[in-house]
């Protein structure tokens, strides 16, 4: 009983074997030479193992590799008006002219002339400059992380009957 488990689990171990007896009484046996293989043990005779017949047991592994995408940002810059307002102090001169009696004698004869009062008058001007407000800096900074991948693989197993020697 302990030489059969011993043998079933080297066959597990290198590829199972499947043995059939209905073709026994053909004449040429083939054995595997292995130690712990049929034709090696005692008690098995060549001829009982007629021949092999190699069973693959196939089973998906998990790859989990990467692969670079790509997100493109767009900026985009506009312009806008926005109504501004700033107060300015102006002034303003007024030519006052008032009549009154005359103070003293006279001097000189009447004569035709003209008089010029210049008043000054501030009135707002507009310049606009460009200045730089602000700025955008664009930069890139790169984080790493770790993800989980969790899925399935299928693996193909053998259930041996020990019942039926």
């Amino acid at each position: 009983m302990a030489d059969l488990d011993r043998i079933e689990g080297v066959l597990q171990q290198y590829n199972p074997v499947e043995v059939h007896e209905e073709n026994a009484e053909r004449s040429s046996a083939v054995g595997s030479g292995l130690p712990g293989s049929a034709a090696g043990q005692t008690g098995y005779s060549a001829q009982d193992v007629e021949r092999e017949k190699v069973i693959p047991l196939p089973e998906e592994e998990l790859k989990v590799g990467k692969r670079a995408t790509e997100t493109v940002k767009h900026i985009r810059t506009y312009v806008v008006e926005e109504p501004v307002q700033k107060d300015v102090r102006l002034r303003d001169e007024q030519t006052v002219i008032e009549r009154r009696p005359a103070t003293g004698a006279a001097t000189g004869r009447p004569t035709e002339r003209e008089y010029e009062v210049r008043e000054l008058h501030e009135e707002p001007v507009v310049r606009k400059d460009v200045r730089a407000g602000e700025e955008l800096v664009v930069r890139k900074e790169a984080t790493e992380r770790t993800e989980r991948i969790a899925d399935k693989v299928k693996k193909t197993k053998a259930d041996i009957d020990k019942s039926g020697r």
